[in-house]
């Protein structure tokens, strides 16, 4: 069985559901193991931001493929609107909680008065 008898009856319309619906989850899982392997909280949550946002644009995308032309594409247009309003601002929230949070500050400060000493020396 050769590939050209596989996606013979697939349309360009299912082919771009399967691609964008593809690297969606690709993206998403991307930033599983971002969140998973990253050492800090900052670069964790950036990660997280970039790769959650463009994963679920790129499903709802496929969704949207999918649905056609309709009530149910403008339906999803608007999760877009909301997931492009939403998810920068959480991500900024909690990166401005976790600035403010006193074990960063001190952290912060023992990493300066560090490079003081190896300055220093």
């Amino acid at each position: 069985m050769n590939a050209i008898n596989v996606f013979s009856g697939i349309t360009a319309r299912e082919a771009a559901v399967i691609i964008t619906g593809s690297l969606g989850l690709l993206f998403m899982l991307i930033s599983l193991i971002g969140i998973i392997r990253l050492p800090d909280f900052f670069t964790r949550l950036h990660a997280q931001g970039v790769g959650d946002t463009l994963g679920a644009l790129l499903l709802i995308i496929s969704m949207m493929t999918a649905a056609g032309a309709g009530l149910m594409s403008v339906k999803l247009f608007l999760v877009i609107a909301i997931i492009l309003i939403t998810n920068p601002v959480g991500t900024n929230l909690m990166m401005i909680a976790g600035m403010n949070n006193k074990e960063y500050r001190e952290y912060k400060k023992d990493k300066k008065e560090k490079k003081a000493d190896d300055a220093d020396n």
